[in-house]
Formats: C-alpha cells, sequence, structure tokens
C-alpha cells in the first residue's frame, strides 16, 4: 500500500534511482515558459512510481519557487467516494490560504453559487469547504445548528429550491464568478494542481473530473498536471462513453502536452537498463530481513536480465522482495549447504512465481516445455569450448542453463570433446563462482541427485504455502 505521509516528503536528492530529475527539470521549465502546455498528462504505467515522481516533482517546484506558485496535490482516488471533483480541487485552492484569510474567504463565497448549482451538495459540505477539507472539522455547535435545520423547516428547504432554481437561471453568470476568482486568487500566487491517482477512479468519477478541469480550470495562472496511466483512462472513457467511443480523441480535447515517464534508465557505462532492475537491488538493499551476506551476492542482481519481466511493475518487484523475505524467514539455516546457489534459486523462483507463476507447476512435474523455458528466461544454447572466451561473464547464465537441463527435453549447452586441461580450467573456473562444486556429475553436469534439486522442490512448496503478495 502507497504511505503517502511519508512519501509527500521525498526529494530527488534523497533518492532519485531512475535518474527522473532531469525529466521534472524539463516539466518546470515548460511551466514556467509562455508556452501553454496545461492541462498536462504525466503518463505512466501502474506500479512505475507515478505517485513518488509526483510528490519530488511538488517539492522540487516548492524549492526554488522564483514564480511564488502555489502547489496543490489532489489525490482523486481519496476523493472518489465523496462524488464532488469540482468541490475537491475548491477545496484544495482554498486550502492555501488560512481561514482567516480575507483571500480565501472572498474565493469560497465566489466559489458557493456554482458549487451549489453543479454539485447538487447540501448545506453541510458547503460549510465544511469554509470550515476545512472535511466535515470532521466543522464546530460542534455549527454541526448541531445544521442538524437541526436539516430536521425541521420546510421553509428552508422551500427556499433553498427557490434559490436553486435561480442558480440554475443564473448559471453562466455563476461559472463567470467562479472562474474570476480563481484567476484573482491565481494573480499574485500563480497555482498549479498536481492531479494524482484518477486512473484507479471510478469511470464516472474519472470523466467528471475531467469535465471540471476543461470548463471550470481553463484559467490563467492555473496550471493543471494530472499524473495518471493513460491507457487505463481510455478505458475508463469508453466504459463511460461505449466501446464505440474514440477514446483516445476524447482524451487529449482535454489536454495539451503528455510526458512519458521512461521505463528505463542509464547504467555507469551509459548502457539502457530496465528501472525493475535497478528498483530490485535498491529494494533488496533497503530489507531489514535479509542479510548482509546475501546482499552482497552479485549474481542475485543479474537474475532479472535473465528474465522476460516486461509485465512487471516496480510494486512486483517489492512484491518479489517480499517472498524472497518470506522464504528467509521460512529457511532452516542449519540445513544449507552452500549460500550462494540457494541464493540464486531463492531469487530466481521468486520472480518466476510473480511473473510466469505456471513455470513452477511445470519444475514440480519435473518437466518444462522448451518454449515455456526460453520465452522466460531468454536462454541461448551454450556451445563449448566455442563460447569459452564469454564464459567468465556468463556464469550465472551458465548456472540457470545447467540447474534447468534436468527438466527440459533438449540439451542447451553442449560441451563438446577437448583436453582435459582446457576443460578443467574451463568449467571449474564456472563451479568455483557459483560455489557448486560438489554437485557436479562427472566434470560437466549438475548431477540428477544433487540436493539442489530437493532444495528447489522445498523454495516451490514454501512459495506455494501462502498467497505471498495478496
Amino acid at each position: 500500500m502507497t504511505d503517502y505521509n511519508v512519501m509527500k516528503d521525498f526529494t530527488f536528492g534523497s533518492r532519485d534511482e531512475f535518474t527522473r530529475e532531469p525529466i521534472a527539470e524539463k516539466i518546470i521549465k515548460l511551466l514556467d515558459s509562455a508556452i501553454d502546455v496545461s492541462p498536462m498528462i504525466i503518463d505512466g504505467k501502474w506500479g512505475t512510481g507515478k505517485t513518488e515522481f509526483c510528490f519530488k516533482l511538488k517539492n522540487l517546484i516548492e524549492a526554488d519557487n522564483l514564480n511564488n506558485y502555489k502547489v496543490g496535490y489532489v489525490n482523486a482516488f481519496q476523493a472518489d467516494h465523496a462524488n464532488e471533483p469540482l468541490l475537491t480541487l475548491i477545496a484544495e485552492v482554498a486550502g492555501f490560504y488560512g481561514e482567516d484569510d480575507d483571500r480565501r474567504k472572498s474565493f469560497i463565497k465566489n466559489a458557493i453559487p456554482y458549487l451549489r448549482l453543479v454539485s447538487g451538495i447540501g448545506i453541510k459540505a458547503i460549510a465544511s469547504l469554509a470550515f476545512g477539507k472535511y466535515a470532521a472539522d466543522i464546530p460542534d455547535e455549527f454541526q448541531e445548528g445544521m442538524e437541526a435545520i436539516e430536521e425541521g423547516s420546510d421553509s428552508f428547504i422551500d427556499q433553498s429550491l427557490e434559490s436553486m432554481i435561480k442558480d440554475q437561471v443564473e448559471a453562466e453568470k455563476n461559472l463567470s464568478t467562479l472562474k474570476e476568482a480563481l484567476k484573482n486568487i491565481a494573480a499574485t500566487n500563480p497555482v498549479i494542481l498536481l492531479i494524482d491517482e484518477l486512473d484507479r477512479c471510478r469511470p464516472d468519477f474519472a470523466v467528471m473530473m475531467l469535465e471540471t478541469i476543461k470548463h471550470v480550470f481553463d484559467v490563467e495562472n492555473v496550471q493543471i498536471i494530472l499524473v495518471t496511466n493513460a491507457e487505463q483512462l481510455k478505458a475508463t472513457i469508453k466504459h463511460s462513453y461505449g466501446s464505440d467511443t474514440d477514446s483516445h480523441s476524447y482524451l487529449y480535447k482535454f489536454f495539451k502536452y503528455q510526458i512519458n515517464l521512461p521505463t528505463t534508465s542509464k547504467g555507469p557505462e551509459n548502457q539502457s537498463i530496465e528501472n525493475n532492475i535497478t528498483y530490485f537491488r535498491a529494494t533488496v538493499q533497503a530489507s531489514n530481513v535479509i542479510s548482509q551476506e546475501f546482499k552482497e551476492n552479485e549474481f542475485i542482481y543479474d537474475i532479472p536480465t535473465f528474465l522476460d519481466l516486461s509485465k512487471l511493475s516496480l510494486r512486483n518487484i517489492e512484491q518479489i522482495v517480499r517472498c524472497i523475505e518470506t522464504l528467509i524467514i521460512f529457511e532452516n539455516e542449519e540445513r544449507s549447504k552452500e549460500p550462494i546457489p540457494e541464493q540464486i534459486i531463492m531469487v530466481l523462483l521468486s520472480f518466476t512465481y510473480m511473473a510466469k507463476k505456471e513455470l513452477l507447476e511445470e519444475i514440480t512435474k519435473g518437466e518444462i516445455p522448451i518454449s515455456d523455458f526460453g520465452s522466460f528466461f531468454k536462454y541461448k544454447y551454450i556451445d563449448l569450448p566455442s563460447n569459452i572466451e564469454s564464459l567468465p561473464d556468463n556464469h550465472l547464465g551458465f548456472f540457470i542453463n545447467l540447474l534447468f537441463k534436468k527438466f527440459l527435453n533438449t540439451n542447451i549447452i553442449t560441451i563438446n570433446h577437448i583436453s582435459a586441461i582446457v576443460q578443467q580450467r574451463m568449467i571449474s573456473e564456472a563451479f568455483n563462482h557459483l560455489h557448486i562444486q560438489n554437485e557436479i556429475e562427472n566434470s560437466k553436469y549438475i548431477s540428477n541427485s544433487s540436493y539442489l534439486y530437493d532444495y528447489i522442490d522445498h523454495t516451490i512448496n514454501n512459495l506455494l504455502l501462502f498467497d505471498i503478495v495478496k
């Protein structure tokens, strides 16, 4: 679960595993420029760190705030239950100022007629806007008075209905008044509203929020940034308006600019690295359960590079680390023989559990179709000695192929006849690095009777014992 209270203080200075600060800096340059970029979408798939980026962007804007921006954060998913997107956004703007500030009082006064008209909200909700974002903030005496009104007075209801009819007649006037109030409050302190989690909201609420942004907040010095999964929003639009709707055209009639959060970052040698690989190392290192010895096993950080992780999100990576932590808790350290290969197996099967669970079942049955193995493990045939030069950089791949040879119908490692000296040097180097010398049969392959296969069964049973990720 996302901890917003912790995340709201995050900065790029505290951590920036995916090198996203330059992206945030470019967004700020756009916001500062004369280009009309609002409303803007920051698009990212589920579980790619959008909310964390949102808070970091907010804190970066406020850290060097030469334009005196008022920056608000709106969690649309938390506001979903209230079903009042306009009230949610108005309350965020009003919250920039203290309760006794004349700007707040004037803004609320000018907002109430239109709020009452379009929202159908009662006196309690409007009073909550005046006293704070939540009804719990309303003084008891005032709330008791409202309850008396709600219980008692037909004349009050009649007056309210008459007032609403008048408001309906003056709808355009009230909207203009609200937009003018927004313009006035943003004249001195330009407003930036970051709207997060809309892709998690009910379809009707998400569409109402989009309509509110378009019709009410298209105001000078008010900029809207929607941090969301654009594809999910398109699905939401289709849900609301029908499968034949051109959801792409509908969505982008609202927005002028889109920033795409990349799923890769640059490594130390300027190579492209998947963010979930980077995040796996960071999450393992931050664990309070995983031992330092385990963390120093560099083989485990290479495992994701051998797998097809295209469908895994950063949240999935957190769940994989939770699997590893759970397996560690279940371990009997006294039975451990070789920590290095055991740790590799533990991590490898945790990734498999999350990304391709059916492979675990195939392993327990003792046979894996080569197509399933190849599509997930990104294997390639190893031919020795012709591939001998690449072996020192591929000890992990060598181990994975050796380990799964037992379950495959084909031989994906070929060790041809070579001199005993060369073979001994080649094999010994790999096996020494992997700490599996004692599990090798005839100096070539892992023995079918190796304890490592019992360890695989043991690990799979522990993974399947509980539904760890849910």
